[in-house]
């Protein structure tokens, strides 16, 4: 398991060089733009490849998080994710880090992008976004240039949603599978205006987060930057209760976590905090 998908993301970059479908490898199912981006280090040694992962997410983790982010390493989903070699946590944190102008990409894992590219669509100019979106239309036009059949070749092989329905790792592993296909709709529909409007980007991301389609046992990595001990214990925790990384589990405990130690502040400060002195004519 160790590298796994780091592996499959590889072959995939090799693929894009040989000038062959990606889709011909087994379990590979992203869009085909995570290959093209891997291509650009495919030529390398697998391992040394995977070392300047590795380093990469570590520094983009530094650069964003400081010293706190020996906690988001030491939960569940930020480890695993670094141990298969997911690109999740990497999106996130380097979108945290140059902002709009990562927006494109998301291209490589849509699912990432329904998190976080709300928020930031509505933080960002029109003169900015009219960049950003140029920039990421020339990235797909440049991919469809390199293999014009990846859309349907792409469509004809990705997982239904009831053969991801067992990994779900937010919110919707409490749904029954016979209605998973309704919640997810209703879902998506009540989080995307949410996660819009909400001006708290740890909010809104949260929010996106609970209610993301397609979540696996490393999805919560996208919440990294407020990871904090309580969150390591509950994460590792919940991984001794479910017994199988492979089903799942509940991994939204982190997001409601997170959330709870806000109201938490919030509350506690508004007791400490007097109330603003009124004064009135007769007070000298």
């Amino acid at each position: 398991m160790w590298r796994y998908d780091f592996h499959l993301f590889y072959l995939a970059g090799q693929a894009v060089l040989a000038g062959v479908s990606p889709y011909t490898i087994s379990d590979f199912n992203p869009p085909y733009p995570l290959a093209v981006l891997f291509a650009l280090i495919a030529w390398l040694p697998e391992p040394l490849a995977y070392i300047l992962y590795l380093a990469g997410c570590l520094w983009l983790m530094w650069k964003v998080m400081g010293k706190r982010f020996v906690w988001a390493v030491l939960s569940f989903p930020v480890w695993f994710n670094l141990f298969v070699g997911q690109v999740d946590l990497p999106l996130i944190m380097l979108v945290s880090l140059i902002g709009p102008w990562g927006l494109p990409l998301l291209l490589v894992k849509p699912q990432v992008g329904f998190v976080i590219a709300p928020w930031i669509i509505r933080k960002t100019n029109t003169k900015r976004l009219a960049q950003v979106t140029l920039i990421g239309l020339s990235f797909f036009l440049f991919t469809l240039l390199i293999r014009p059949t990846w859309i349907g070749e792409w469509l004809a092989i990705i997982p239904s949603l009831e053969q991801y329905a067992q990994r779900d790792s937010n919110l919707y592993w409490l749904i029954p599978k016979s209605i998973k296909s309704i919640a997810v709709a209703l879902g998506i529909m009540l989080a995307l205006p949410a996660g819009f409007l909400i001006r708290s980007r740890r909010e809104s991301w949260i929010a996106l987060h609970l209610f993301a389609p397609f979540t696996n046992i490393y999805s919560a990595s996208v919440l990294a930057e407020w990871i904090g001990p309580i969150e390591v214990i509950l994460s590792w925790l919940v991984i001794i209760l479910v017994g199988d990384i492979h089903s799942g589990a509940p991994m939204f405990v982190i997001a409601i976590s997170i959330l709870s130690k806000k109201l938490f502040l919030t509350l506690r400060e508004k007791k400490t905090t007097p109330p603003n002195h009124i004064s009135f004519p007769n007070d000298i």
